[in-house]
């Protein structure tokens, strides 16, 4: 099998948090980068959709980075089922 390399330049703080997600999902750099050029070709575009966020999305993500007006959280589900209930 041929291989091709690819090479870019990015941030190094990209660099290091999506390695971190990658590595969540049991993932090398490699073949992260590997299933969005597998998926591009696939789909024949962008394999995820990418748009801009409306304002009420931009608020909730500022929110949450924020932790600002979370939801409440429960301890187990029967007390979640129980406050949805009432």
């Amino acid at each position: 099998m041929k291989t091709a390399e690819v090479r870019t330049r990015v941030e190094p703080k990209l660099k290091k948090e999506s390695n971190k997600i990658f590595k969540k999902l049991g993932l090398s750099e490699s073949e992260g980068v590997r299933l969005l050029l597998k998926g591009l070709v696939i789909h024949q575009g962008i394999p995820f959709e990418f748009k801009i966020p409306n304002e009420g999305t931009i608020e909730a993500i500022e929110d949450t980075r924020n932790k600002r007006n979370l939801s409440k959280s429960y301890t187990d589900i029967d007390e979640m089922f129980e406050d949805l209930t009432k």
